[in-house]
């Protein structure tokens, strides 16, 4: 499995002028066999995952499933403690505050009573929807500026080997950073293994891969355009 996202915080109405900062932090590892990935308010989910990360490490919670049920009571703990007089979503024609986005993106294995790992899942939260728990299970979850990405996934997307997920979850983060100014930055990669478990890629790593697809995108336009 592989949980991919961009860098970059977009401040301000989207409609107006905005401001970015391109050092949000947007994936991580909660457990041995769990990545986790937002998109939203990043200072708000960055503190929030902090604390979920410090949940699952306490209570020895290995499995997908776990975590995203533990990650659920705590989303909403919070959301109902700091957001309660908020609305779930905009109310036409009522000038009440809506909740601050955000949505959470989990991925990773389940595991048997051994520990080890046997299903892949992906699950994502929602705070629009009060972070009723959502299963994808056509292969792929995508959250944020998603359409290019959904488009290109749906072209692309046949592969489960990590060798072949790692360059395509890069192309559709750099894509729709060439459309769309809201996403940008450095891209962030995790490969999840059942040997052995969650790996941020480094910056190396990142750069070498996304060096590659520049070929593949070129092999592309020439494959499409030859007789």
């Amino acid at each position: 499995m592989v949980l991919a996202s961009d860098s970059r915080g977009t401040f301000g109405d989207p409609r107006g002028v905005t401001a970015q900062n391109d050092n949000q932090k947007k994936l991580y590892g909660v457990s041995k066999y769990v990545g986790v990935l937002m998109a939203g308010s990043g200072e708000l989910g960055a503190m929030i995952i902090n604390e979920i990360s410090a949940h699952v490490k306490d209570n020895n919670l290995v499995g997908v499933t776990a975590v995203m049920n533990a990650t659920r009571e705590i989303l909403k703990k919070r959301y109902d403690e700091w957001f309660a007089r908020f609305s779930l979503q905009p109310i036409p024609s009522l000038p009440s505050p809506v909740r601050p986005t955000l949505v959470v993106i989990i991925g990773g294995y389940d595991v048997d009573n051994a520990g080890k790992p046997v299903t892949q899942k992906i699950y994502s939260l929602n705070c629009h929807l009060d972070f009723a728990p959502m299963l994808h299970d056509y292969g792929f979850a995508l959250e944020g500026v998603a359409q290019y990405a959904l488009y290109l996934l749906n072209r692309l997307y046949a592969s489960e080997s990590v060798k072949n997920l790692l360059p395509l979850a890069a192309y559709v983060i750099t894509e729709t950073a060439s459309q769309d100014g809201k996403v940008g930055g450095p891209v962030q990669l995790m490969q999840i293994m059942p040997e052995e478990g969650c790996k941020i890629l480094s910056t190396e790593e990142i750069n070498s891969i996304i060096a590659s697809n520049s070929s593949r995108s070129e092999n592309l336009k020439v494959s499409f355009f030859k007789d």
